[in-house]
Order: structure tokens, then sequence, then C-alpha cells
């Protein structure tokens, strides 16, 4: 609050440390007055004159160890705070604790904070539950465990709208996940209304802003199974944030790249992380980027970088010499914070773009990249024998790549027939792939119509036409002067195969349902979804609540089973040319790789057993 400034202690289990850790840097922690921050499973010092700040899920574990501090009487005061909503049972053994151990007056307040989930950007969110795809699709998950899962993406769900003030109409296809994470979201939303005004007060907009100008000022939230589109999952990616995913393993924002010497050429790379946000102006301006494009906006940056230093190390002409200095010295340490965010950030960016590269040439991704964006154009012969080719040739690239590819093909290409699988499949195993997931893949189209969506080709990029031959070239042509004095070495290595690669626009799943959605368009995708509205006293069984027709300005996607950076950047891409704002989120964001795990488990797990014993839900 506003008077004299009160340090704290900060206490968060491993889920709040992964939701404030994009937010709030140790620096931004000391701005709140954080003296220290620990998780709440260390061993902690008694700090007998700082009250203490919890930040943690509503555990039975975690109020067992807050209780133990209380006893112990760590710090003078206890603010706790949980993420979502605290059942009562546990508020019970919270104040049975306190006052057992004579310290119910230290405790200075409980809140429920609705934050159970991690805010990446102001349009994307994810609800950190690695594995979702896997664990609800187990065979051998027991009911009670799947209701917990259900209720924990619901907490997460709430947790966003009381975020955004939004109480949105909800829509969701039947018989699926989604229809039960909408459903009980939609019962927990009337639960909080039914409170009377502070209920209502924690979805209400207080400054009725923006959602009054809109026609029904309120969004749209469309819950969706990652069964609707697999592919998006598996294909390889050319955009800069879906390969700082897919190649270098970002999450949380947060990625590591090797780092070489800049005074030992023949020192091994030293492994170096960045956080990347839209805090860093060239993350937010080209996130969404072709990497080639990505490139050459590096090398723009470093000519631009160049110069003005340049300018700054010049001395303008004057009458008064004296004067002159004096004035040029005072612009320069005004400039320097800028100048060194500047140069901070186009090296970051120059070492990711060298470290994605690298891989690129390693594993020849470009060749995986075209030949899985061909597919859908080609015929079946064509598209297995390309890959084929990659499976039994001299081409490149990891085991993990080879299988992707073939689940790729295989989703693009229905049709194709066993003996071609089979043979495909030969060839990834002698390579030493797992076939399993592929089997899981097989199992479930065997059971569901579930193969690869009916993607709708667009135009290309901004700014790439028949003259684009030059993606590749020139790009890398500046940023490898630079890196590798010549150009020569690593990012010089292979410019020639690959600087004809176009990004093709492909209008994904996402983008159909929402349009559909959102636009109150008649849809063959969405005709059967759900429409729930919270709002609304509950209808009799099998009524259904009356409907809004007007169009929806903001709306919220959100994907049950895993989400990732294409797909996300697909839809903002949709929304910004058809003038909507729209959120999008996922249980968690998967990379392609960890989508393969989970597959493979799920095959392994299935064992070839007849499609019954699979439990879909």
């Amino acid at each position: 609050g506003g008077g004299a400034m009160t340090w704290k202690v900060l206490v968060y289990d491993k889920f709040c440390q992964d939701a404030i850790a994009p937010l709030l840097k140790v620096g931004g922690l000391r701005k709140m007055n954080v003296t220290l921050n620990q998780t709440i499973d260390s061993d902690r010092q008694a700090v007998l004159d700082t009250p203490v700040v919890y930040f943690v899920e509503p555990t039975a574990e975690n109020v067992a160890r807050i209780v133990k501090d209380l006893e112990s009487g760590l710090y003078p005061s206890f603010y706790i705070n949980f993420a979502s909503a605290v059942p009562r049972s546990l508020l019970e053994d919270l104040a049975q604790g306190a006052l057992k151990g004579s310290a119910a007056q230290k405790v200075a307040g409980v809140f429920d904070r609705y934050m159970s989930f991690v805010s990446l950007s102001p349009s994307l969110f994810s609800l950190n539950l690695p594995s979702a795809y896997e664990t609800i699709h187990s065979p051998s998950i027991a009911d009670h465990i799947i209701q917990q899962y259900i209720e924990r993406i619901v907490d997460g769900l709430l947790s966003v709208l009381i975020t955004a003030r939004a109480l949105p109409i909800i829509r969701c296809p039947p018989n699926e996940v989604a229809e039960m994470v909408g459903r009980r979201l939609e019962e927990r939303i009337r639960e909080l209304l039914g409170k009377g005004a502070a209920g209502a007060e924690l979805f209400s907009n207080a400054s009725s802003g923006p959602a009054s100008s809109e026609p029904s000022g309120r969004p749209l939230l469309c819950i969706l199974d990652r069964d609707m589109d697999l592919v998006t999952m598996l294909n390889h990616t050319w955009t800069y944030q879906a390969m700082a995913q897919d190649i270098l393993g970002m999450r949380l924002n947060r990625l590591t790249v090797p780092v070489e010497s800049s005074s030992d050429s023949s020192a091994p790379p030293k492994p170096k992380s960045y956080d990347v946000d839209e805090g860093d102006g060239f993350w937010a301006a080209h996130a969404g980027d072709p990497f080639p494009n990505v490139a050459d906006a590096v090398s723009t940056a470093i000519d631009e970088y160049n110069k003005r230093r340049e300018e700054m190390a010049t001395s303008k002409e004057s009458d008064d010499p004296t004067q002159s200095m004096t004035k040029d010295l005072a612009a320069a340490f005004n400039s320097i914070p800028e100048m060194t965010e500047k140069k901070r950030s186009i090296d970051m960016h120059t070492n990711i773009a060298t470290a994605l590269m690298s891989e690129v040439n390693a594993r020849e991704l470009h060749h995986y990249y075209e030949m899985e964006d061909q597919f859908s154009s080609q015929s079946v012969s064509a598209a297995v024998s390309t890959l084929e080719k990659i499976l039994t040739g001299t081409k490149k690239g990891t085991v993990v790549d080879m299988t992707r590819a073939l689940m790729v093909l295989y989703l693009s290409k229905p049709s194709a027939g066993e003996a071609q699988l089979a043979q495909l499949t030969e060839a990834l195993q002698a390579n030493g792939g797992d076939a399993s997931g592929l089997s899981y893949l097989q199992h479930l189209a065997s059971i569901r119509n579930m193969l690869v969506p009916n993607l709708v080709s667009g135009p290309g990029p901004a700014g790439s036409s028949g003259a684009s031959a030059s993606l590749m070239g020139g790009a890398f042509g500046g940023l490898a002067d630079r890196l590798r004095q010549g150009g020569q070495g690593l990012l010089d290595a292979g410019l020639s195969n690959i600087q004809n690669i176009l990004p093709s626009k492909k209008e994904l799943v996402v983008c159909k349902v929402m349009e559909s959605l959102m636009e109150q368009k008649a849809s063959p995708a969405t005709e059967n979804f759900i429409y729930l509205d919270p709002k609304v006293a509950s209808s009799a069984a099998g009524g259904e609540a009356p409907r809004l027709r007007s169009p929806f300005r903001r709306g919220f996607a959100f994907v049950v089973g895993g989400g990732n950076y294409a797909e996300m950047q697909s839809l903002l891409e949709w929304a910004q040319a058809h003038q909507r704002h729209v959120i999008y989120g996922s249980t968690d964001l998967v990379s392609p790789s960890q989508f393969v795990d989970e597959l493979c488990h799920l095959g392994q797990a299935q064992g070839g057993g007849s499609p019954g014993a699979m439990d879909l839900r």
C-alpha cells in the first residue's frame, strides 16, 4: 500500500513460481519490496522482522506446510494467497492448525487470487499442465482422476476469465472432454454469480470501457479438443517463435542456446539462457515472422546500431567547440541506456538465429518443412515416394524428425494403403524409430474421423511474391558477414539449398471454428457445438439458453490437450485480418517432440488392444 516501504518474504510452490517467472524477474520482485523469495518445500530459516506472502496452489500439502510454519513462528505475520478457490475443508484445516499452534493472530489474511494460469503474452496463456493429451486419453485413467483433472482445467479457465473481467458465452463440441470442461465451467461461474454483488463484481469491467462498445458486451469462449487438428502439433515449423520452441526448447518464454566464446575460438560453446517476451521490441515485432525474414531484420538492426554509434562518435561542427563537445557528451550519456539495451537485444537474437541456423543445416529441416507443406497438394504416391527417400536415403534429420514426418503423412493422406504405410514404418524402425505413436493414430482413426483437417491455402505473407526467391539468400548473407568475419562457416552453409522456400499460408481448423462462431456464420464444423450461457438461469433438461445473435468482437480460444505457437500465430493473424481481439490458450504449450512422446506412450499403453479398450471419453 501507500505508506512506508514494507519489505516482505515471498514463498511460492512450483506452479506459482512458473506463473510469476514470465512476469517478474528478480529485479521486478525487488521493486515490489520482496527481499527474499523461496520455495515452500525448501528448508527456510526464521525471519522474525519481515512479513511473509505465500502464493501457492490450494493443496493439502501446501496447507500443512503453512501450518507448520505458523507453529514454528517463522514470520511475524502471514498473508496467504491461493492461486485458485480454496475448498472449505482446506480452510478448516488451516484454521484448526493456526489455533492449535496458538498462531491464529499471525494470519493477516487469506485470499483466493484466481491466478491459476501462466500469462505468456497479452494474447497467450497456458495452464502449465504438461502431457494433458496423454493424461486425458490414457486407457488406464480412473474416472475420479479425470474429474480432478477437469476441475484443475476449469480452475485455470475461471482464473483467466476473472483476470480479464470477462463473462463469456461458452461454445464447445459435444461428447468430448471439451464439453465436460465447458459444462463444469458454466456451473462454477453460475455458483459465483449466485453469491450476489461480490460474485458479479469478479466478472464486471470496472471501467465499462471496451465492453460497452460491443453489441453484446460479452466475449466468446470456444473450448476445443486437441483431436480437432493433430497435424498442426507435429508439423515442422518455419517461423521464429515456433522454431524457438520446436528446436531450442523454449518454455515459459525462456530458452538456452550454445554461444561461442568471442575471445577463444577453440573453446567449446557455452550454454546461455535468454528471456524472450513482449518487453523485447525485436521479439514483439518479429516472433511470428518466417525465419529468413528474422535474419534479415537482425542484419538491419546491426546496421542501424553501428550507424548510430558512428553518429555519436562524430562531433558536430560548431562555432564553439567546447559547447559542441559538452552537448555531444550529454547526448552520448543520455543514449547509453538505450544503446546498451539495443546491443543486448541484438546479441541475443544474433545468438538465437545462429543456433537455429545451425540446427536447420545439421538436420536439413528445410527439407522436412517443405516436404510436409506439400503433402496436402501431392498425390499419395508422390508423398510416399518423397518421404521414402528421406527415410532410406542420405537425408539428415533426427529419428524424431523422421517420426514426425511419417505421422504428418499419415494424417495428411488417409487414403495411403496399408502396404505403403508398412513399408514406411519399417524404414523408420530401421533408423531406430518408435512406431507406437503411429499405431496409436491408426487406432484413433479406426474409431473416429480424426484425420487431417481440410486446410485452406490463402495468400502468402505480406511482401512474399514470385520475387521472394531471395527469402533466405541476402537475409543470412549480411548476418553471416558480421558473425563469422566474411560469411564463412555456420550461417554460410547450405544457403543455396534453402533460399527458395516460401512459407505457405494455411487457415487452420481453429481459425475456421472461431470465424464461424464469432461471425455467427453457419458451418458444418460448428453446427453441433453446444451453447452455454452461465448468466442465464439453467434450462430444463435438453433445453438450451436463448442465444445471442450478434457477432462477437472479442474471443478466447482454448484447446484441451495442448497447443502450440504455430496455431496461436495463425489465429492472431486471422483476428487481425477480421478486426477481432482473440486470446489463445491451452492446457500447455507443447513442442512437436513432446507431442510425439505423448502419442508413443499412448501407443505403448494401448499395446495393440481392441478399440474398445481405449477410454476416449
